[in-house]
């Protein structure tokens, strides 16, 4: 699956699906510095009807806790399918985190020269890429 960079960030679309089985695909910021699955803002969370399992705190990058609400749902990238924690923010950002990827046995692969961005199979070797993975 092919993604885009936005203002040199790599963006990549997902589909979020909630207990209702109302769904909406969403461009998501690929947040390799964020650990967790996905984090979308409370107006894309609410219509789609995710199921509240509480809050969670949060450590951010400047060493600070936060407390956020989080939900679960169901999160497809290139038609691969998991059902798991949604960190629900107020900011009007979706991150998509590294657990999430691994997750769903995806490689994400960026090339910032080029302004390629592509989310592939675990399984599938990237074109011209070997550093670190098995044949």
């Amino acid at each position: 699956m092919l993604g885009t960079f936005n203002n040199d960030q790599p963006v990549i679309e997902i589909e979020v699906r909630g207990i209702t089985g109302i769904s909406k695909k969403i461009n998501a910021l690929v947040d390799s510095g964020f650990n967790g699955y996905i984090q979308i803002p409370f107006i894309e969370a609410f219509p789609l009807g995710l199921v509240l399992a509480g809050v969670q705190d949060i450590t951010l990058a400047n060493g600070s806790t936060s407390s956020h609400l989080v939900c679960r749902g169901q999160v497809c990238i290139d038609g691969k399918c998991v059902d798991t924690t949604i960190d629900i923010q107020p900011a009007n950002i979706v991150l998509l985190g590294t657990k999430l990827l691994k997750e769903l046995e995806k490689t994400f692969i960026l090339d910032c020269l080029n302004g390629n961005v592509e989310i592939i199979d675990s399984t599938k070797k990237p074109k011209g890429f070997s550093v670190g993975l098995k044949d």
